[in-house]
């Protein structure tokens, strides 16, 4: 392996080294250089795409409502009719609206609340239930995934490339090999 590298990366001026092994080397250290070169924009896609998220989720907490609602009936059993196994229960609930006025909806619950219970909702505009807004963390941990895969998927894409190259920089150094030698022995039967 590290003999293979050696003479990938320097062929050298033997007679042996042909010019397929110079553009293999030259292809091979293209593909390094663009993978090194990509970090940057992956970071860059990385950082924008935390920046898009960070300002969408400053826009939903502005423009949804944080509230306690309490439950007005037992969340069931899980298992119960209805309810699959594995799955976030919802069952009713109120709450008290901004302005005074009280709002009755299904909210999404921990398994084994009773009515009484209280759970913390968002609710939007209108005063529905609403997803919350995406946590720091999230906004975050989705910019370092977009950078770090980003970047992955090109290397893979540089490596599967180098890789095609290389099968068919091989073939075309046999296939020399194999019409010199031929020619070689024309030369030595003639």
């Amino acid at each position: 392996m590290r003999a293979d590298l050696r003479r990938l990366l320097r062929p050298g001026n033997s007679p042996l080294v042909r010019d397929v092994d110079r553009v293999e080397r030259t292809t091979v250290l293209a593909c390094v250089l663009v993978a090194v070169l990509l970090i940057p924009v992956a970071l860059t896609a990385g950082a924008l795409t935390s920046r898009v998220l960070a300002d969408a989720a400053r826009a939903e907490a502005a423009a949804h409502h944080r509230t306690v609602a309490v439950l007005t009936e037992d969340v069931p059993a899980a298992g119960a009719r209805g309810y699959a196994v594995g799955t976030t229960p919802s069952v009713r609930a109120r709450w008290r609206l901004p302005g005074g006025p009280t709002g009755v909806g299904v909210v999404p619950v921990r398994n084994g609340m009773t009515a009484g219970d209280t759970v913390e909702v968002w609710l939007d505009r209108s005063g529905r239930p609403t997803d919350p807004p995406m946590s720091t963390s999230d906004v975050v941990g989705t910019g370092i995934a977009v950078a770090v895969f980003g970047w992955l998927g090109a290397a893979a894409l540089l490596t599967l490339a180098g890789y095609g190259l290389h099968a068919r920089f091989e073939r075309r150094r046999m296939r020399g090999w194999t019409d010199e030698w031929a020619a070689l022995e024309r030369e030595r039967t003639q």
